[in-house]
Protein backbone atom coordinates (compact mmCIF):
# COMPACT_ATOMS: atom_id res chain seq x y z
CA UNK A 1 0.00 0.00 0.00
CA UNK A 2 1.60 3.25 -0.69
CA UNK A 3 1.33 5.86 2.10
CA UNK A 4 -0.66 8.83 2.13
CA UNK A 5 2.31 11.37 2.45
CA UNK A 6 3.72 9.89 -1.25
CA UNK A 7 0.39 9.32 -2.85
CA UNK A 8 -0.12 13.36 -1.71
CA UNK A 9 2.97 14.19 -4.31
CA UNK A 10 1.59 15.56 -7.38
CA UNK A 11 3.68 14.77 -10.64
CA UNK A 12 4.67 18.18 -11.54
CA UNK A 13 7.14 17.81 -8.83
CA UNK A 14 9.18 15.41 -10.99
CA UNK A 15 8.92 17.41 -14.05
CA UNK A 16 12.31 18.93 -13.28
CA UNK A 17 13.97 16.12 -12.79
CA UNK A 18 12.41 13.83 -16.14
CA UNK A 19 13.09 17.32 -17.90
CA UNK A 20 16.47 16.60 -17.45
CA UNK A 21 16.86 13.25 -17.70
CA UNK A 22 14.95 13.36 -21.16
CA UNK A 23 16.74 16.17 -22.54
CA UNK A 24 20.10 14.16 -21.64
CA UNK A 25 18.83 11.22 -23.45
CA UNK A 26 17.21 12.62 -26.45
CA UNK A 27 20.25 15.24 -27.32
CA UNK A 28 22.62 12.07 -27.03
CA UNK A 29 20.61 9.85 -28.91
CA UNK A 30 20.13 12.28 -31.58
CA UNK A 31 23.79 12.77 -32.27
CA UNK A 32 24.26 9.43 -32.36
CA UNK A 33 21.48 8.52 -34.76
CA UNK A 34 22.29 11.80 -37.33
CA UNK A 35 26.03 12.53 -36.99
CA UNK A 36 27.17 9.61 -38.89
CA UNK A 37 24.76 11.22 -42.08
CA UNK A 38 26.51 14.07 -41.90
CA UNK A 39 29.99 13.56 -40.49
CA UNK A 40 32.72 11.20 -40.05
CA UNK A 41 34.00 12.04 -36.93
CA UNK A 42 36.74 9.79 -36.88
CA UNK A 43 39.52 11.85 -38.38
CA UNK A 44 37.98 15.44 -36.56
CA UNK A 45 37.64 13.41 -32.78
CA UNK A 46 40.15 15.56 -31.65
CA UNK A 47 38.82 18.84 -31.79
CA UNK A 48 35.20 17.83 -31.57
CA UNK A 49 35.27 16.06 -28.19
CA UNK A 50 36.07 19.24 -26.86
CA UNK A 51 33.76 21.39 -28.17
CA UNK A 52 30.92 18.92 -27.59
CA UNK A 53 32.08 18.31 -24.38
CA UNK A 54 31.69 22.14 -23.65
CA UNK A 55 28.33 22.00 -25.03
CA UNK A 56 27.60 19.43 -22.07
CA UNK A 57 29.02 21.12 -19.54
CA UNK A 58 26.70 23.93 -20.14
CA UNK A 59 23.83 21.37 -20.31
CA UNK A 60 24.55 20.43 -17.15
CA UNK A 61 25.12 23.61 -15.72
CA UNK A 62 21.82 24.84 -16.78
CA UNK A 63 20.35 21.40 -15.30
CA UNK A 64 22.10 22.78 -12.03
CA UNK A 65 20.27 25.90 -12.35
CA UNK A 66 17.20 24.12 -12.60
CA UNK A 67 17.22 21.58 -9.77
CA UNK A 68 18.85 24.19 -7.82
CA UNK A 69 15.52 26.59 -8.38
CA UNK A 70 12.91 24.55 -9.32
CA UNK A 71 12.95 21.13 -8.41
CA UNK A 72 14.59 22.00 -4.38
CA UNK A 73 11.57 23.60 -4.22
CA UNK A 74 9.87 20.49 -4.26
CA UNK A 75 12.31 18.77 -2.11
CA UNK A 76 11.12 21.44 0.64
CA UNK A 77 7.19 20.83 -0.06
CA UNK A 78 7.40 16.94 0.42
CA UNK A 79 9.73 15.75 2.71
CA UNK A 80 9.92 12.32 1.25
CA UNK A 81 10.17 12.89 -2.28
CA UNK A 82 13.90 13.09 -2.45
CA UNK A 83 13.89 9.49 -1.36
CA UNK A 84 11.81 8.15 -3.29
CA UNK A 85 13.83 10.05 -6.57
CA UNK A 86 17.21 8.83 -5.11
CA UNK A 87 15.66 5.15 -4.62
CA UNK A 88 13.64 5.11 -7.98
CA UNK A 89 17.00 6.69 -9.86
CA UNK A 90 19.46 4.35 -7.69
CA UNK A 91 16.99 0.90 -8.55
CA UNK A 92 17.14 2.24 -12.43
CA UNK A 93 20.87 2.66 -13.05
CA UNK A 94 21.56 -1.22 -11.35
CA UNK A 95 19.07 -2.39 -13.77
CA UNK A 96 20.72 -0.80 -16.82
CA UNK A 97 24.47 -1.97 -15.24
CA UNK A 98 22.85 -5.23 -15.03
CA UNK A 99 21.94 -5.57 -18.66
CA UNK A 100 25.10 -3.79 -19.84
CA UNK A 101 27.49 -6.02 -18.40
CA UNK A 102 26.20 -8.62 -21.34
CA UNK A 103 28.72 -8.39 -24.09
CA UNK A 104 25.75 -9.60 -26.39
CA UNK A 105 23.41 -6.45 -26.47
CA UNK A 106 22.82 -3.08 -28.38
CA UNK A 107 24.97 -1.28 -25.91
CA UNK A 108 24.64 2.18 -27.18
CA UNK A 109 21.16 2.18 -26.85
CA UNK A 110 21.12 1.44 -23.21
CA UNK A 111 24.28 3.71 -22.13
CA UNK A 112 22.42 6.79 -23.11
CA UNK A 113 19.51 6.33 -20.68
CA UNK A 114 22.62 4.87 -17.89
CA UNK A 115 24.63 7.92 -18.30
CA UNK A 116 21.05 10.28 -18.42
CA UNK A 117 20.26 8.47 -15.20
CA UNK A 118 23.80 9.25 -13.43
CA UNK A 119 23.37 12.63 -14.66
CA UNK A 120 20.10 12.93 -12.57
CA UNK A 121 21.53 10.50 -9.32
CA UNK A 122 24.52 13.28 -8.85
CA UNK A 123 21.86 16.47 -9.33
CA UNK A 124 20.18 15.10 -6.43
CA UNK A 125 22.91 13.71 -4.27
CA UNK A 126 24.83 17.14 -5.47
CA UNK A 127 21.93 19.28 -3.99
CA UNK A 128 21.55 17.13 -0.98
CA UNK A 129 25.01 17.46 0.46
CA UNK A 130 24.42 21.44 0.41
CA UNK A 131 21.87 21.12 2.96
CA UNK A 132 24.21 20.26 5.31
CA UNK A 133 26.15 23.29 5.36
CA UNK A 134 25.15 26.05 7.66
CA UNK A 135 27.99 28.71 7.24
CA UNK A 136 29.45 30.32 3.33
CA UNK A 137 32.83 29.71 4.80
CA UNK A 138 32.41 26.36 5.40
CA UNK A 139 32.64 25.85 1.38
CA UNK A 140 36.41 26.71 1.86
CA UNK A 141 37.73 23.68 3.89
CA UNK A 142 35.09 21.25 2.16
CA UNK A 143 36.76 22.63 -1.51
CA UNK A 144 39.95 21.85 0.11
CA UNK A 145 39.70 18.38 1.10
CA UNK A 146 37.75 17.40 -2.03
CA UNK A 147 40.61 18.61 -3.51
CA UNK A 148 43.16 16.86 -1.67
CA UNK A 149 41.35 13.86 -1.43
CA UNK A 150 40.63 13.68 -5.16
CA UNK A 151 44.44 14.28 -6.12
CA UNK A 152 45.38 11.50 -4.28
CA UNK A 153 42.98 9.03 -5.05
CA UNK A 154 43.70 9.83 -8.92
CA UNK A 155 47.09 9.38 -8.70
CA UNK A 156 47.74 7.05 -5.61
CA UNK A 157 44.49 5.88 -5.05
CA UNK A 158 41.31 3.73 -6.33
CA UNK A 159 40.81 6.34 -9.29
CA UNK A 160 44.09 5.52 -10.20
CA UNK A 161 43.49 1.93 -10.95
CA UNK A 162 39.73 2.07 -12.11
CA UNK A 163 41.40 4.87 -15.20
CA UNK A 164 43.65 2.17 -15.93
CA UNK A 165 41.17 -0.70 -15.80
CA UNK A 166 38.96 1.22 -18.48
CA UNK A 167 41.48 2.42 -20.06
CA UNK A 168 42.36 -1.01 -21.34
CA UNK A 169 38.59 -1.44 -22.16
CA UNK A 170 38.72 0.88 -24.44
CA UNK A 171 42.00 0.85 -26.10
CA UNK A 172 41.09 -2.87 -27.16
CA UNK A 173 37.62 -1.73 -29.05
CA UNK A 174 35.17 -2.24 -26.04
CA UNK A 175 35.19 -6.17 -26.23
CA UNK A 176 34.03 -8.09 -23.49
CA UNK A 177 32.15 -6.93 -20.32
CA UNK A 178 31.96 -3.66 -19.27
CA UNK A 179 34.04 -2.88 -16.49
CA UNK A 180 32.31 -1.92 -12.90
CA UNK A 181 33.88 1.28 -13.07
CA UNK A 182 33.31 2.43 -16.40
CA UNK A 183 29.31 3.09 -15.12
CA UNK A 184 30.83 5.89 -12.99
CA UNK A 185 31.56 7.79 -15.84
CA UNK A 186 29.37 10.37 -17.35
CA UNK A 187 29.37 10.11 -21.42
CA UNK A 188 29.04 12.44 -23.89
CA UNK A 189 27.48 12.09 -27.66
CA UNK A 190 29.74 13.47 -30.25
CA UNK A 191 28.68 13.37 -33.89
CA UNK A 192 30.01 11.17 -36.28
CA UNK A 193 31.27 8.54 -33.83
CA UNK A 194 29.59 5.59 -33.16
CA UNK A 195 29.63 5.45 -29.19
CA UNK A 196 29.36 7.38 -26.30
CA UNK A 197 32.37 8.94 -25.55
CA UNK A 198 33.38 9.16 -21.42
CA UNK A 199 34.65 12.56 -20.31
CA UNK A 200 34.04 12.74 -16.52
CA UNK A 201 33.32 10.61 -13.66
CA UNK A 202 30.05 11.09 -11.61
CA UNK A 203 31.61 12.74 -8.77
CA UNK A 204 32.64 15.62 -10.58
CA UNK A 205 28.99 15.90 -11.52
CA UNK A 206 28.00 15.75 -8.14
CA UNK A 207 30.27 18.74 -7.16
CA UNK A 208 29.54 20.85 -9.71
CA UNK A 209 25.64 20.24 -8.03
CA UNK A 210 27.18 20.85 -5.05
CA UNK A 211 29.09 23.76 -5.57
CA UNK A 212 25.90 25.74 -7.70
CA UNK A 213 23.63 24.52 -4.91
CA UNK A 214 25.67 25.95 -2.15
CA UNK A 215 26.53 29.51 -3.99
CA UNK A 216 22.58 29.98 -4.22
CA UNK A 217 22.13 28.89 -0.94
CA UNK A 218 23.99 32.02 0.43
CA UNK A 219 23.34 34.15 -2.28
CA UNK A 220 27.03 33.50 -4.08
CA UNK A 221 27.70 35.24 -7.33
CA UNK A 222 29.53 32.25 -8.96
CA UNK A 223 28.27 33.27 -12.55
CA UNK A 224 31.03 34.05 -14.96
CA UNK A 225 28.61 35.80 -17.47
CA UNK A 226 26.11 37.93 -15.41
CA UNK A 227 24.18 37.91 -12.41
CA UNK A 228 23.94 35.09 -9.38
CA UNK A 229 21.32 32.25 -9.45
CA UNK A 230 19.93 33.88 -6.60
CA UNK A 231 19.16 37.06 -8.55
CA UNK A 232 17.98 35.30 -11.91
CA UNK A 233 15.21 33.61 -9.91
CA UNK A 234 12.26 33.44 -11.35
CA UNK A 235 13.41 35.16 -14.69
CA UNK A 236 12.58 32.34 -17.83
CA UNK A 237 16.00 33.23 -19.58
CA UNK A 238 18.68 31.53 -17.85
CA UNK A 239 20.81 32.20 -21.54
CA UNK A 240 23.86 34.11 -19.47
CA UNK A 241 24.23 31.68 -16.99
CA UNK A 242 27.78 29.65 -16.38
CA UNK A 243 28.69 28.75 -13.28
CA UNK A 244 32.72 29.19 -12.25
CA UNK A 245 32.58 25.49 -11.88
CA UNK A 246 31.51 24.61 -15.11
CA UNK A 247 34.34 26.46 -15.82
CA UNK A 248 36.58 24.57 -14.24
CA UNK A 249 35.48 21.16 -15.40
CA UNK A 250 35.82 22.28 -19.28
CA UNK A 251 39.25 23.32 -18.19
CA UNK A 252 40.84 20.06 -16.72
CA UNK A 253 38.84 18.55 -19.86
CA UNK A 254 40.63 20.66 -21.94
CA UNK A 255 43.75 19.82 -20.58
CA UNK A 256 43.25 16.34 -20.11
CA UNK A 257 42.45 15.94 -23.51
CA UNK A 258 45.33 18.03 -25.21
CA UNK A 259 48.05 16.58 -23.12
CA UNK A 260 46.18 13.34 -23.00
CA UNK A 261 46.90 13.17 -19.74
CA UNK A 262 44.18 12.36 -16.98
CA UNK A 263 43.90 15.16 -15.26
CA UNK A 264 41.61 15.65 -11.82
CA UNK A 265 38.80 18.07 -12.27
CA UNK A 266 37.94 18.34 -8.88
CA UNK A 267 40.81 20.61 -7.58
CA UNK A 268 40.28 22.70 -11.02
CA UNK A 269 36.39 23.58 -10.01
CA UNK A 270 37.49 24.31 -6.28
CA UNK A 271 40.42 26.71 -7.34
CA UNK A 272 37.70 28.50 -9.57
CA UNK A 273 35.29 28.31 -7.72
CA UNK A 274 37.26 30.06 -4.43
CA UNK A 275 38.97 32.35 -6.42
CA UNK A 276 36.25 34.17 -8.42
CA UNK A 277 33.38 33.94 -4.49
CA UNK A 278 36.02 34.83 -2.14
CA UNK A 279 37.03 37.98 -3.21
CA UNK A 280 33.11 38.95 -4.21
CA UNK A 281 32.35 38.00 -0.86
CA UNK A 282 33.75 38.86 2.71
CA UNK A 283 31.26 36.15 4.58
CA UNK A 284 33.29 33.10 2.91
CA UNK A 285 36.40 34.72 4.27
CA UNK A 286 35.09 34.76 7.71
CA UNK A 287 36.53 31.59 8.45
CA UNK A 288 36.39 29.63 12.10
CA UNK A 289 39.63 27.97 14.04
CA UNK A 290 38.46 24.88 13.22
CA UNK A 291 38.29 25.47 9.21
CA UNK A 292 41.34 27.05 9.05
CA UNK A 293 43.19 23.91 10.66
CA UNK A 294 41.50 21.70 7.81
CA UNK A 295 42.85 24.33 5.30
CA UNK A 296 45.93 23.99 6.42
CA UNK A 297 46.36 20.22 6.93
CA UNK A 298 45.65 20.17 3.46
CA UNK A 299 48.29 22.76 2.16
CA UNK A 300 50.45 20.21 4.05
CA UNK A 301 49.65 17.20 2.42
CA UNK A 302 49.54 18.66 -0.80
CA UNK A 303 53.35 20.37 0.20
CA UNK A 304 54.02 17.01 1.31
CA UNK A 305 52.78 14.88 -1.35
CA UNK A 306 54.66 17.74 -4.27
CA UNK A 307 57.89 17.50 -2.29
CA UNK A 308 57.55 13.52 -2.81
CA UNK A 309 56.39 13.65 -6.11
Amino acid sequence: MIPASVRQIPARAFLPAGGVFVTFSLVPLGLLTAGPIFLDGTAAARFLVPLFALIFIVMLSMACAVFTLYQETFFTRFPGLRRIMVLGSFTLGIGLVLLLRHADIQREVLFVPASANLVVFALLLGNFLATGLTRPSELVPVCSVMSVADLLSVFAGPSKQMVEGIDVFYRDGRVGPVPWSDFLLVKIAVPGVDHLVPVFGVADVVILAFLVAAAHKFRLDDNLLGRALAEVQGRRCLARWFPAAGAGLFLALLAAHSFNLFIPALPVMAVLFLGYTLPRHPKMRMLRSSEWVVVIVCLALLSGWAIRS
